[in-house]
C-alpha cells in the first residue's frame, strides 16, 4: 500500500513539468524620455511707437585767419584829368587800414586818412579840385585834393608807401609809371622788385589805366581803358 502511494506521487510530479522555481515576470524596462517639449507659448509683441525728440543744433562758424594773414594794398586804377583819382585795393587775406600809408607823385606826398578795408574791398582817393563821383562797389571815397599836382595823361607816376621814408625802396608797396617825363621813384621801385623800369604806353584820349594783376610789376600788367 505504501509502495503504491509512492509510485503515484512520482507520477504526479512528472506530470506537472519542471521542478524549478516558478517563472517571475520581469518589470518593464524604465525608459527615460527627454524633457517634454514645452508647449508653444503664444508671445504677444507690443509695438510701441517711440517718440524721438529732435534737437536742432545751430553751429556758429568762426573764420580763423592763417597765422601769416595780412592786408596787401595795391594800386588798381589811375584816372587822369580834372577829376583825377586813384583806386587802391586790399588784395590781402585780412582786413587792413590805410592809416600810415602815403601816396606820392614825384616829390609831392600825401598821407592817407585811416579807412579800414576788408579783403577785396576798394577805396577811391580823389586827387582833383572837386570830390570824385560816387563809384559803385567802392567801400570808401577819400577826397585828398590836388596836393599831388595834376595827374596828367601825358606822363606821371604814383607810388604807395607804408612809411614816410619815400626814398627808401623798402617803403614802397605798389608803383606804376605811365607816359613820358620824370619818374622820380622808378629807381626805388625797381630796386624793391615792384617795377621793372618800364612805362605804360598811353594812347591819345586815354582816360585811365587799370590792372587786375597783383603785384603789377610791368607796364604790360596794366591796361589802357579806352572810353572810361
Amino acid at each position: 500500500m505504501r509502495r503504491i502511494a509512492l509510485i503515484a506521487l512520482l507520477i504526479l510530479t512528472s506530470c506537472t513539468g519542471n521542478t524549478g522555481p516558478a517563472e517571475t515576470t520581469q518589470p518593464a524596462a524604465l525608459t527615460t524620455l527627454p524633457p517634454a517639449t514645452a508647449a508653444e507659448t503664444s508671445t504677444t509683441t507690443t509695438s510701441a511707437t517711440a517718440t524721438t525728440d529732435t534737437t536742432t543744433t545751430t553751429t556758429t562758424t568762426t573764420t580763423t585767419l592763417p597765422p601769416n594773414a595780412a592786408a596787401g594794398f595795391a594800386l588798381s586804377q589811375v584816372v587822369f584829368g580834372d577829376l583825377a583819382f586813384v583806386v587802391i585795393t586790399n588784395r590781402g587775406d585780412a582786413p587792413g587800414t590805410t592809416d600810415g600809408l602815403w601816396l606820392t607823385q614825384g616829390q609831392a606826398v600825401r598821407a592817407l586818412p585811416a579807412v579800414e578795408l576788408a579783403p577785396g574791398e576798394q577805396a577811391v582817393l580823389g586827387l582833383g579840385a572837386q570830390p570824385p563821383l560816387d563809384l559803385a562797389g567802392m567801400a570808401a571815397v577819400i577826397h585828398i585834393g590836388p596836393s599831388l599836382g595834376p595827374i596828367e595823361q601825358t606822363g606821371g607816376e604814383v607810388g604807395l608807401h607804408n612809411s614816410d621814408a619815400f626814398n627808401d625802396p623798402n617803403s614802397l608797396i605798389a608803383y606804376v609809371a605811365w607816359g613820358r617825363g620824370l619818374h622820380a621813384h622808378s629807381e626805388e621801385a625797381t630796386e624793391a622788385g615792384l617795377w621793372d623800369g618800364s612805362s605804360v604806353e598811353i594812347i591819345d584820349e586815354t582816360p585811365s589805366i587799370s590792372t587786375g594783376i597783383y603785384p603789377a610789376t610791368h607796364a604790360s600788367d596794366w591796361a589802357v581803358d579806352i572810353g572810361g
